[in-house]
């Protein structure tokens, strides 16, 4: 479905991402993790069109999408939930979820589309009237998530979204992420919590200093010594 060859990054001089290679299927769920500064969130920032590569491609269905406006990656079903969530807190968390349908192709169904995502967060649906800035902070990042859902993506990438939260809230988040992954979504996770990415992802990658330095089965990679003793040990 997506795949990035030799990707490049730079800021001014300063080169983010170093030519990273990187594949996701369709139905996985395919996480980037490391280190704050790695480059994970600019990869995602590139893929949807908000940073500009200096070199590389990024290829989605087969169409080269390297330099497509934003606008337009969202319109092919590409949808970022972006870390510190963005919510507009002086509106419901009803006019949240609709502003995001606003940008898609088929907005005749988003009565139908609220009650869906309202049956993954229930929530959600008894706080609807409410101002979204009265929210607990794990109950914006399910709005956040849900607001995603909302564009009816084909590609579903969340950028840091246990950030901030509780332990026990960290654990619900990534059962939604679970459940979503299991519903057929094909999810793009970029986390700084290693041990969580990797229980719930299919294969991740992990990022150093804008290097890919290891890739392969999530599973794997949560049974190698060296990751064990420079991440998990520290970042989990």
């Amino acid at each position: 479905m997506l795949e990035l060859k030799d990707l490049r990054i730079c800021y001014d001089q300063a080169v983010a991402v170093h030519a990273v290679d990187l594949r996701i299927d369709e139905g996985e769920l395919v996480a980037i993790v490391g280190p704050n500064g790695a480059g994970k969130t600019s990869i995602m920032m590139a893929i949807s069109g908000v940073v500009k590569p200096k070199a590389g491609q990024i290829i989605f269905d087969g169409e080269d999408i390297t330099y497509a406006p934003s606008h337009y990656i969202y319109s092919r079903g590409i949808v970022q939930v972006p870390e510190g969530r963005m919510i507009f807190g002086e509106q419901t968390v009803r006019d949240n979820l609709l502003i995001a349908a606003h940008g898609r192709k088929h907005r005749d169904s988003s009565t139908a589309d609220l009650q869906k995502v309202f049956g993954f967060f229930p929530v959600l649906r008894e706080r609807m009237d409410q101002r979204a800035d009265l929210l607990s902070g794990g109950q914006l990042q399910m709005l956040a998530i849900a607001r995603g859902l909302m564009g009816r993506p084909r590609l579903l990438m969340l950028d840091e979204p246990s950030l901030g939260l509780a332990p026990m809230i960290v654990q619900e988040l990534f059962e939604m992420v679970r459940t979503l992954k299991e519903e057929g979504l094909t999810i793009l996770l970029v986390e700084q919590n290693v041990r969580q990415a990797l229980e719930v992802a299919d294969r991740a990658y992990l990022l150093q200093a804008g290097q890919l330095i290891g890739t392969g089965r999530a599973a794997d990679l949560l049974q190698n010594g060296l990751i064990v003793q420079s991440y998990l040990g520290t970042g989990s």
